[in-house]
């Protein structure tokens, strides 16, 4: 039998923006039950620009000084602050145990959802249930922007794998650990297009010189046909990353003889630590232009809503947005959830879809400027 959530908002993803929104919501008195389907810290990821006081603004908590959780640690690097996404997950995570009115469900994936005028449905192996309101926040393979727009239900790829990897700085030379600048920036090699490297907290939060991560990210051109006879490109539909297992000895001598001929210095010494290591994984980049963020009692935030390249960066910020944004749409309907539901989903709307548009649009155009710089050799 369904279990009616009244009053409610569920969140489909418990991720950084899903999480983020839930504990905002939470802490305005709003009833929240977000749905994940991995336990804890099975996710994975790297770097990611941070706005603290934008992460203070959705949250209601102040991510800039000790309180529920230590600060949220960052590495300064003079005109932006970044950190990683296990050290936001962490914080975040603490937050959301500390948040009284979130329940957070783990292992409970989505499989259905449904939506009318009244109530948002939602099942799976361990889901039966209903909410007021219904926010996807389920990342840019999103189960709930399959219903919100089904005849656009995935993010097409965008012509480039990415190769990402956090690497310590305990496994990297006392030369390049003192280095002020580790390399990077454009190729006109398809299989090199790009490389973007920087320091972020280590694997515990450290923030002091030697102890930090390193992240990377390099853009590949070459490896379209390579990922569709592997399954994991199918026609135009991303299904997957290649994760740090699935590189295997074959793979990892290829990418180190591109290594070793397309860099030198700092950054080849970075790249090849991280295939030795192990800690290289690959991500197909995918895009996503939205028509809409909302349907029904159904909304988006986060790369559920729209999914651009980490070349116009930005992205953890846009979801904060999102969900500061649906946040505010909800207290300025007044009333309950069950009744302001949808007004505040069409406020949410009016407000947030020109804005992430623009950026999607802006990384289409810096996608294609790329490609084109490498096909033109």
């Amino acid at each position: 039998m369904t279990k009616l959530l009244t009053g409610n908002v569920a969140i489909v993803g418990g991720s950084l923006a899903g999480l983020a929104t839930g504990i905002g919501l939470a802490r305005r008195g709003i009833p929240v039950h977000v749905f994940e389907q991995n336990t804890g810290e099975e996710r994975g990821g790297t770097a990611l620009g941070v706005d603290r006081g934008l992460i203070t603004e959705t949250t209601g908590v102040d991510a800039r000084t000790d309180g529920i959780t230590p600060a949220l640690p960052v590495v300064d690097e003079g005109y932006r602050e970044v950190s990683t996404w296990l050290g936001i997950y962490r914080w975040l995570r603490a937050v959301a145990d500390a948040t009284e009115g979130l329940c957070l469900h783990e292992s409970a994936r989505v499989d259905l959802i449904s939506s009318d005028n009244h109530l948002a449905q939602l099942s799976g192996p361990n889901v039966d249930t209903a909410a007021d309101v219904l926010i996807g926040a389920d990342g840019y393979r999103s189960m709930v922007r399959r219903a919100v727009s089904p005849t656009r239900p995935f993010a097409p790829y965008g012509g480039f794998l990415i190769w990402r990897a956090l690497v310590e700085e305990s496994w990297l030379s006392k030369q390049t650990v003192a280095k002020s600048s580790l390399g990077g920036g454009r190729s006109p090699h398809p299989e090199a297009a790009r490389l973007v490297v920087y320091r972020v907290p280590g694997p515990n939060g450290e923030t002091t010189r030697g102890k930090h991560n390193i992240t990377l990210a390099w853009y590949d051109a070459s490896r379209t046909q390579w990922l569709r006879d592997r399954g994991y490109l199918v026609g135009d539909e991303v299904m997957g990353s290649i994760l740090p297992a699935a590189v295997d000895d074959e793979l990892r001598s290829e990418l180190l003889a591109i290594v070793a001929k397309r860099w030198q210095g700092a950054a080849r010494e970075i790249i090849t630590a991280a295939i030795e290591h192990k800690a290289i994984f690959g991500t197909p980049l995918a895009e996503y232009l939205p028509e809409t963020l909302t349907s029904g009692r159904l909304g988006l935030v986060g790369d559920a809503a729209h999914v651009a390249s980490p070349m116009v960066g930005a992205g953890f910020a846009s979801g904060l947005e999102d969900g500061t944004a649906f946040i505010a749409a909800v207290s300025r309907s007044g009333g309950t959830v069950a009744r302001a539901g949808l007004q505040a989903l069409r406020r949410y709307n009016g407000l947030r879809l020109a804005p992430n548009r623009s950026r999607v649009l802006e990384s289409l155009a810096e996608t294609r400027t790329l490609l084109r710089s490498v096909q033109t050799r």
